[in-house]
């Protein structure tokens, strides 16, 4: 549990690197520090999973492959939405057909990342037995929740103008 406890930190560390970076691109250390969460991660799945020396290379392949090809799809849904919140600006009236085929856009990428897990587990299943699959999908489901509940709390704090050096909204202080 430990070990989850210190990803998580690497997590938040992460995650208030890539807020700073409203282009969206990777700086080193966020690179840095996802590759450190990674390697955690791997070697609490080799623990948990019982996996030997080839399983645990083929494991850490496999899962880079399809986490890149999930970046790739996450980027595309985060355009996709930006897209969509022009379209849906107060006070400006969308266009019709543009946000029709944003809609599509976004089921089709959806249903792509989803697609990464079924292609993922289908090259899992090349070495890893049933049980195996599904206590790594459950180790991961455990980490992405903790993630979310990470990054909640970061919006909660922001909101709350609780983040560091970030003044609360003008808006939210109260006259005394």
């Amino acid at each position: 549990m430990r070990r989850l406890g210190v990803v998580l930190a690497l997590l938040m560390a992460g995650g208030r690197l890539s807020a700073q970076d409203p282009m969206g691109a990777e700086s080193e250390r966020t690179g840095q520090l996802r590759q450190q969460i990674e390697e955690r991660f791997a070697a609490r799945a080799q623990e948990e999973l019982g996996l030997d020396d080839a399983q645990f290379h083929r494991l850490r392949s496999t899962s880079a492959q399809f986490a890149a090809q999930r970046r790739g799809v996450e980027q595309q849904e985060r355009r996709l939405r930006q897209a969509m919140a022009l379209q849906l600006r107060p006070g400006v009236a969308a266009n019709q057909d543009s946000v029709a085929r944003l809609i599509d856009a976004l089921i089709d990428v959806r249903g792509a990342y989803i697609q990464t897990y079924r292609d993922e587990m289908k090259a899992l299943a090349g070495f890893l037995d049933p049980v195996q699959r599904a206590q790594y999908l459950m180790l991961r489901e455990r980490l992405m929740a903790l993630a979310q509940e990470v990054r909640a709390g970061r919006r909660m704090a922001a909101d709350s103008g609780a983040v560091r050096g970030r003044a609360m909204p003008l808006r939210q202080r109260r006259r005394p």
